[in-house]
């Protein structure tokens, strides 16, 4: 199972709220675009799993617009919506004439699957100046350097002229600090600094880095931003959101010391040694707090991982996270069942500080463990256990879909995105789908015949021949790994 998460509009609120934004409640309506929409059937799913959110897709041209609605009417998903033109035109007239784009609570864009001009890049800035409410947020991931060595050089020529030779010295020392993941691959320049830093001669390392311009996408980005009231809010990797677990151990001292300085971003993206940016942005002015409860209560938090494979300890750039504490493990057995907040824990424990739980829902995000969720805000049918059927109508629609041997992406109110199963599970709920538990083989027989006659029969049957036993073995299998989990992210539902 993976969460496709990254766009989610939790995953975002979440993060803004690790500095301090005070995020809308979960069932709270929305408005969420995503710009140079290259992939429909995700913003499609997203939307099915956000009922409370109205969703705009931003495409190319007519053509892929009306490709996209019909994909969406298929599905029956009634909160999606998809608007034609460039984001020049979109900028000027508001959208096409099927579409306006409304004010927004979120506006996303994937710079880097999508060739965009620099004229549409500045329009995009102003779109989300334009339309975006305050405290609305604003996510772009783009190449924010040309090479590894882009941030390096961009940093050598901003600062370096601006220093005695003492500081120099210094700045030396600090950039092998900095650049711990760097100068691994790039043996070249470290042997360069490292006899600059014997010989005392700064220069002979500065002078390797006055070819090439000294801008980034990174600095423009943040400039373009910034002059558009934008105030930095994190980043959609979640674990970038740490620094004292993702920077390098060597140069953590270092990267909270740089925290003011206005080039603090490229510092940081020197010391991760990374190419490609994923910033989320949020519109001044905004809502604040200082009041945990405020900021991380609104979510629920699952466990991504099977329980067995949360170690007892952590160790994650020079630091140990013990995890072995009994909170902690009562934590992480009632979020392997399904996922929960703070309030669902408390009516468990009530005598537990509800912080304390905050601190441990962190910890686990923070360490990759667990992620925030929608949680659930309506009921499931529960009428007959026997009868598994998918919820909503975006996953009825794979009742009739030809499944192959390709992962398959289903909605999940729970949480709050996609979640990505394997083909055979997705076989088995269809065949659940189809029948109910007890006569459910007889629904996988004819997709195990057709299967066995495509590519996808390797991954699926293996060497085996489809028979009646083997579709009862694997609905055995499948359905009791994985069952209570279809139900714990109101994939399914006992209607």
């Amino acid at each position: 199972m993976k969460i496709s998460s990254t766009y989610s509009p939790t995953t975002l609120r979440f993060i803004a709220a690790l500095r301090g934004k005070k995020p809308l409640k979960t069932g709270e309506s929305f408005v969420y675009a995503e710009a140079a929409c290259a992939d429909p059937q995700n913003l499609i799913c997203l939307a099915a799993s956000n009922p409370e959110g109205q969703f705009y897709g931003l495409v190319a041209n007519e053509n892929a617009r009306v490709a996209a609605e019909k994909s969406a009417s298929e599905r029956e998903a009634l909160n999606v919506a998809f608007i034609a033109g460039s984001l020049s035109e979109i900028l000027e007239n508001g959208g096409d004439t099927q579409q306006r784009l409304p004010q927004l609570d979120y506006l996303c864009c994937n710079e880097t699957g999508a060739s965009i001009s620099e004229s549409e890049r500045t329009a995009l800035f102003d779109l989300a100046k334009k339309h975006l409410k305050d405290g609305g947020l604003f996510v772009t991931t783009y190449c924010a350097y040309a090479d590894e060595t882009d941030a390096l050089r961009f940093l050598v020529q901003q600062l370096a002229p601006e220093m005695n030779s003492e500081q120099k010295l210094d700045f030396l020392s600090e950039l092998k600090k900095l650049g711990y993941l760097y100068f691994q691959t790039h043996l070249k320049e470290a042997d360069l600094l490292d006899r600059a830093s014997y010989d005392k001669k700064p220069e002979d390392f500065f002078t390797h880095f006055d070819d090439g311009p000294s801008k980034t996408m990174a600095f423009e980005t943040l400039v373009a931003a910034g002059s558009r009231g934008f105030a930095y809010a994190g980043d959609t990797e979640m674990a970038l959101n740490f620094v004292e677990l993702s920077i390098p151990a060597e140069a953590q001292e270092l990267i909270s010391s740089c925290r003011k300085n206005p080039y603090y971003e490229i510092i940081k993206d020197f010391a991760l040694n990374r190419k490609i940016r994923s910033d989320i942005w949020v519109k001044t002015p905004y809502e604040t707090s200082l009041d945990p409860a405020d900021l991380m209560g609104a979510f629920a938090y699952g466990l991504i991982v099977p329980r067995d494979k949360v170690p007892s300890e952590y160790f994650a750039k020079g630091r140990k996270i013990d995890l072995s504490t009994p909170l902690f493990d009562e934590v992480l057995g009632l979020i392997s069942i399904m996922p929960l907040g703070v309030g669902d824990l408390l009516r468990k424990n009530p005598s537990c500080d509800p912080q304390r739980f905050l601190e441990v829902f962190q910890i686990l995000v923070a360490c990759g463990f667990a992620l925030p969720m929608r949680g659930a805000t309506e009921p499931l049918k529960v009428h007959d256990v026997m009868k598994p059927r998918f919820v909503g109508t975006y996953n009825k629609h794979f009742d009739k879909a030809e499944l192959g041997g390709n992962e398959v992406l289903f909605a999940s109110r729970i949480a709050g995105c996609g979640i990505t199963l394997d083909a055979k599970e997705a076989l088995v709920m269809q065949a659940l789908n189809r029948r109910d538990l007890v006569t459910s083989a007889t629904a996988l027989m004819p997709e195990l015949f057709r299967i066995s006659e495509t590519p996808a029969r390797e991954s699926i049957l293996g060497d085996a021949e489809p028979s009646a036993k083997l579709a009862q073995s694997i609905i055995s299998d499948t359905v009791g790994k994985s069952l209570p989990t279809w139900y714990a992210y109101a994939i399914l539902e006992a209607a």
